[in-house]
């Protein structure tokens, strides 16, 4: 049966940034470009674009990239058609985000077809933590990891020296987050608190401990509520307890670190 599907939003943590989700089939777009940096990852299916003069075909799990201003179409590249995320970065919004640190916001991308599993699977988490509920120090994160990647593995962007190893940054942000879990700080937060770039903070706290920041404080969140559900706590009083937005949040982010629900452990 023939679906078609499309939806547009914003996410109010970034300004300058739209947000498409789409499953096409038969659909194709006419020649067009786009004002902003626009960067896809195919979920399913293959995409077809005409760019700079030939037809390109985009497979699954890989990533398109379309400059700002350059004319393309977008098609289906098989009979099944393609099912895709879409961010549209406006660059001048790009630059506010990044303005504190030495990383270049330049709009070209060398390709438009981008193969890098490690960038397509934090693109698609972040397109996703924009569209469900999530914490901000996640979205922020996410955002960081993505843009960093891309600008610097794949654009004109030159390597800064943000790698380098703050310890002590590190372990003030990660008793910040263990002391203040139920607060839900952001990532914002804790660059003021550290004196650190969100990147570098990123990179000396995953060094130091093996998980970045956000997950970091979501595996303390997740462990809060497995003794207080442990206690005979009802699942809406713990995912209060816990910071959680809401009982779907809660069940999602409890299963994914234990691989069962709330609701289930409590009967075991």
């Amino acid at each position: 049966m023939l679906r078609e599907e499309s939806k547009i939003w914003r996410n109010p943590t970034f300004e300058g940034v739209e947000l498409l989700s789409a499953h096409y089939q038969t659909f194709s777009f006419s020649k067009h470009w786009h004002d902003e940096l626009a960067i896809g990852v195919i979920e399913d299916g293959a995409e077809g674009l005409f760019y700079r003069g030939q037809n390109i075909v985009i497979p699954k799990r890989q990533i398109v990239a379309i400059n700002p201003a350059e004319v393309h179409t977008g098609f289906s590249g098989g009979s099944d058609g393609w099912r895709y995320r879409m961010f549209y970065f406006d660059l001048s919004a790009l630059e506010a985000q990044f303005q504190h640190r030495d990383l270049p916001i330049n709009p070209v991308i060398e390709a438009v077809q981008i193969d890098d599993s490690a960038l397509f699977d934090t693109l698609l988490q972040l397109h996703l933590s924009l569209e469900q509920s999530a914490f901000e120090i996640t979205k922020e994160s996410l955002f960081t990891l993505a843009l960093e990647r891309l600008f610097t593995q794949h654009g004109s962007s030159k390597k800064t020296n943000d790698n380098a190893f703050c310890a002590k940054a590190g372990y003030l942000a990660r008793d910040f987050l263990r002391d203040n879990f139920r607060e839900n700080p952001s990532l914002t937060e804790l660059e003021h608190l550290t004196n650190c770039t969100k990147f570098q903070l990123i990179k000396s706290f995953k060094q130091l401990f093996g998980v970045t920041p956000h997950q970091y404080l979501l595996l303390t969140k997740v462990n809060h509520a497995k003794r207080l559900l442990s206690q005979g706590q009802s699942c809406l009083d713990t995912a209060l307890a816990c910071g959680f937005y809401d009982q779907s949040h809660f069940n999602r982010n409890f299963k994914k670190a234990f691989g069962i629900t709330p609701t289930n452990f409590q009967i075991l």
